[in-house]
Formats: structure tokens, sequence, C-alpha cells
């Protein structure tokens, strides 16, 4: 017993099991009379298969711990619980074996509460959290650290806002909140709920930081596209000699890609040039994504050719990158040579490539990348890219393969169905998309916002007023569905086709929403059309009056109203002011050359 001790002391658990467990085999063969019954060997067993995940060998050790009456010993419990939570729907056994159990600890606590929210099961982490304040488990035992680090980070992901406060004024009342890594957690917990105040004011009162309160803070101001209080707050931190890692790094280059301020991203890439000899490829998947995004497609070429190794992520962030900036054709060009490459596409990079094929209309293409998806059976499985496919079709007017694609498929979320509607609308055929969205509904399928958006789309196209009216109600009546600027506009452009200009003036007088300057066009163009130049030229003054600086558009469609109406002083100053507005050309440049200079 005291040689195996030794033995699994001797391999690292944490980036080996594998080899734990095939040496723990190999040395069981032949042993059945002398069998080892060590709890702590069995203990180190099942954290291993834990690490691979290994549900077979899981419950293979444990059924080996019943076999041998180990079941009875804590720390062989805890294990099996926290390997049990951690194993996807798996939970269940979990439970049962916590339910049984006569002694429990905070640590099985904390690992039945990981579990659950694991498996997207907050309540029960959350009711399991309340017995033990209640004495459930006894009087003894106290929640932990851990046990509110774990909860406060499900908030994060359940949205649960209301219920982190409540966690954190109970961190504060036993003093936890004083923990760096309570407040971390809470840190993270007020950035990702859009609360940096809350946050920075947390960040601020902490006696003491580390390097994660600080990313955690970077990482905040990053998602919100503060890019200066991010880089801001990396310089405080260089100047208080605190040491930095990748993770800052990558933190600091979103903030730049997200606040589109390439001149930062090009400083802080220069500073990590000269702090790593070699950019790793997921800080360097990260740079190629900043470039992309702040329109210099050439620099993010240029970091993915110098990547020493260049993995999925990399390649799928260069191919997104060229699509962004409407580089079709070398997007597929980049897929040819990945697979030139032996690197395996994944649903993110088909993706890509979807909507590089939609981008340029061609049908052969879209064609070509449809073949290959079916070729490949993790692709052709993928309910995601079978409904890129029907959007793809659908924008390149094939609605018959669009339909071909969904009838197909064996699973229609209400994805599937919006994209098949959209579909449908865009190619003008208004009663074939109310008749997919009877269909959805009649399969017990809820439409969503955008579902509605685009079935008042359909009816805008197709002239089909009152069917327009009455799913207008419907989204607000039936489904609850607040009214977005969106919707309204189909309404009121639905309306004002038809020529039912009152209707459409009372519609904007009471739309939920404020409109914008896109409906008043929208409304003066309508009575120009119709020969309403009395209702036009009142709305006049409503689209001036929207923004303080009107585009070019507001005044070119004033001065067509005020010309029907023999108004010329109003046109000469309307023309006069597009004339002062509007911007010199800049000369046209090929996508050819940009990517050759």
């Amino acid at each position: 017993m005291a040689a195996w001790r030794a033995m699994l002391r001797q391999f690292d658990l944490q980036n080996d099991p594998f080899r734990v467990i095939s040496l723990f085999k190999a040395m069981q063969i032949g042993k059945e009379n002398d069998p080892v019954t060590d709890p702590f060997v069995y203990a180190s067993l099942i954290k291993a298969c834990n690490k691979v995940l290994g549900i077979n060998e899981g419950k293979s050790i444990h059924s080996r711990v019943v076999k041998l009456a180990l079941d009875y010993n804590l720390n062989v419990l805890n294990s099996l619980i926290h390997y049990y939570a951690s194993v996807n729907g798996s939970v269940k056994y979990a439970r049962v074996l916590f339910d049984k159990m006569p002694d429990r600890t905070v640590v099985t606590v904390n690992s039945m509460v990981s579990g659950f929210l694991k498996n997207n099961q907050f309540d029960f982490g959350l009711s399991l959290f309340k017995k033990v304040l209640t004495g459930a488990f006894g009087l003894s035992m106290k929640p932990n650290f851990v046990t509110l680090m774990v909860l406060i980070s499900g908030c994060v992901e359940n949205g649960g806002y209301s219920i982190g406060r409540l966690l954190h004024s109970y961190c504060c009342k036993t003093g936890m909140d004083l923990r760096i890594e309570v407040c971390n957690t809470l840190i993270d917990f007020y950035c990702k709920n859009g609360y940096l105040d809350i946050a920075t004011k947390l960040f601020n009162e902490m006696v003491e930081k580390d390097l994660v309160s600080w990313n955690t803070m970077i990482a905040g101001f990053a998602r919100s596209n503060n890019c200066s209080k991010a880089l801001s707050l990396f310089r405080e931190m260089r100047y208080k000699d605190i040491g930095y890692d990748i993770v800052s790094f990558v933190n600091l280059i979103l903030a730049c890609a997200n606040g589109g301020d390439l001149d930062s991203g090009k400083m802080v890439h220069v500073h990590i040039i000269a702090s790593v000899e070699e950019i790793p490829v997921s800080l360097g998947t990260v740079l190629i994504n900043m470039y992309s995004r702040c329109g210099s497609i050439k620099f993010a070429r240029k970091v993915f050719e110098e990547l020493p190794d260049k993995n999925i992520a990399s390649w799928n962030s260069i191919i997104h990158g060229y699509v962004e900036c409407g580089l079709n054709s070398e997007a597929l060009r980049l897929f040819n040579l990945m697979k030139c490459s032996k690197v395996e596409a994944d649903d993110v990079t088909m993706l890509g490539i979807i909507s590089a094929c939609r981008n340029s209309g061609e049908l052969s293409l879209c064609i070509d990348i449809h073949s290959y998806i079916m070729r490949n059976d993790n692709l052709s499985r993928s309910n995601v890219l079978q409904n890129a496919l029907v959007d793809m079709y659908a924008k390149c007017g094939n609605m018959a393969r669009a339909k071909s694609v969904f009838d197909k498929m064996l699973v229609k979320d209400v994805i599937s169905w919006t994209s098949i509607i959209v579909g449908h609308a865009i190619n003008g055929e208004g009663e074939e998309a109310l008749h997919a969205f009877r269909k959805m509904c009649a399969e017990k399928v809820e439409p969503n916002s955008v579902t509605f958006i685009a079935v008042l789309l359909a009816c805008d196209h197709s002239g089909l007023v009152e069917e327009g009216q009455n799913l207008y109600d419907t989204m607000c009546k039936v489904y609850n569905i607040e009214p977005q600027i969106e919707h309204c506009g189909c309404m009121i452009d639905m309306l004002a086709r038809a020529g039912m200009l009152d209707e459409a003036n009372k519609f904007v007088k009471k739309m939920p929403v404020e409109p914008n300057t896109v409906i008043w066009r929208m409304m003066i163009n309508a009575c120009r059309v119709h020969g309403d130049f009395d209702l036009g030229l009142c709305l006049v003054s409503s689209l001036v009056g929207v923004k303080k600086s009107p585009k070019i558009e507001d005044h070119v469609i004033s001065s067509i109203i005020f010309a029907e109406t023999g108004r010329w002083n109003d046109v000469l100053h309307e023309r006069s002011t597009v004339i002062a507005q509007k911007p010199s050309k800049v000369p046209g440049k090929s996508c050819i050359s940009e990517l050759t200079d």
C-alpha cells in the first residue's frame, strides 16, 4: 500500500492523468486475490478520471470502490461526487451519492453546487446553499469562500443580478469580501453585468490586489469598449511594478479591437514583441482579430504568416477577418490553403466560408461549399451550419435549394424557421412566408423578435396589410414582445406603400419607440409618391428636428418635396447644404492591389 502511495505521488496527476490510470490497470492484472484497498489510491484515481473525463474508467473505479467496501470513506465519496458532477449528464449520480452520505463537509457541498451550475441547474445549486445556511447539514457547516465564488460566477452565466447582489451582501457580513479571490469574482460579476462603476469602486477599495484583479478590471473596460481606460489601467499597473502575463495582453488587444483603436493596438503589439520571445498562437489570434476589425487586413495577414504554429483558431480568425473586410475571394483562397495544410475545418470556419459565398452571390461556390459540408460527418450534423446554408441560398436568390436544406433538417429551431421566413420575405414570396410562420407555430416553436421582423417584412413587400396588422397585434398581445424600431419601420412602410398615409401617421405618433430619420424619410417619400404634399411638408420639420446635424439624405428628400410644391428658395437652400456637406471623393483602390502592396 505504501508503495502505491509513493508511486502515485511521483506522477503528475494534474498534467499526466492518463499515465496514472494506465499504471493502475497494468498493476492490477493477475492480482485479483491481492487488490489495492488504500482509499487514498482510489481517490487519486477518481481525480485522474475527472481530468480526462473518462466516464467508463470512472464508473469502473466506482464499481471497484463499492466491491471493496470503500464507499464509506469521505475522501473517496467527495472525489466521486466531484467526478460525476463534472461529467456532462452525470450530475444525477452525484446527487444520489450526496443524498445517501451520512456525513458531509463543505467540500462535498461545493462539489455538488459546482456540478449543478455546470449542468445549467443554478436553482438547485442556490437551494443547496440555502440549506447550508439554515443548518440542514449541521450547525457546524458554514459556506466558505469557494462556495461564494462558485455561486457568484453562476450568477454571471445565469443572469441573476439581484441574487448576485444578495450574495455580495452575505460576503460583506461574513468578511469574505476581504479575500482577494472573492473580490476578484465580484469585480468580474459587476463588469459582465455592465456595472463598471461598482466594479471600479470594489477594485479601488481592495487593500491588496493580485494580477487577476488587474486583469479582470482591464477585461471589464475592454468589454465596454473603453480602450483608453483599459490602457490607462495597464500603465498604472506597470508603474506599480506589477508583473503582467498573456491574459493582460489579450485583454488590452480586445480593448483596442472593441474600441476600433488601431493606433493603440499597434502600440500594444510593439510592447508584446518587446516582452516575449515568440508570440504564442493564442495571442496571435487575438491580434489578427484586432487588425481585421480595425480594417487593417494587411497587418492581420502579416501576424498570421509569422505565427510559428497555426491552429484552427488562427485560421478561423484570418478567414473571418477577410470576410468582414469584404474580401470574400481571398477568404475562399485561404480556406483552400487551410485544407492543403491538413487543418480540419470546424463550425466556425464554415460559418465564415458560408458568409463569403453568400456575400459573393455566386451559386456555384455555394453548391461547392454545401457539398464539402455534406461530405464531412461532423459538419453535416451541425444545426448551426444547416441554418447558415438556408440563409446563404435564400440570400443568393435560390429558394428551391434553401427549402431543400430546410426540409431535410431533422431538428428545426426558431433560427431555422426564421431563416426560411426571411428567405421567402426578401425574395418577394409573402404568402409562402406566412405559410411557414403558421406551420412554425403549429409545431410549437415559439417565434422571437427577429421572426416577427421577418414575417412583417414579408407582409410589407407583398402588400399584405391586414395580415401584417394582425401579426403585429399578435406579437404584442400574445407573445408579449416589445416592438423595436425595425418592427415599427415594417408597419409604417407597409401602410405607406398601400397609400394609407393617415393610418401610417397615426402609427408614428403612437409607436412605443422614438421615430428616427429613416422613419421620417419613409413617410415623406410616401407622401410625395401618393401626392399628399401638405402632410409631407409638415413632416419635413420633424425630419430635420431629429438630429442637430441632419444627413445628406435628409436634405435630399426635403429638397425633392419642396421642388414638387414649387418652393424653389427652400430647394436652393437644401441643395446648397448638400453641396457644402458633400465630402470630396476618395480615389478608388482595387482590393487586389491592396493585397499585393
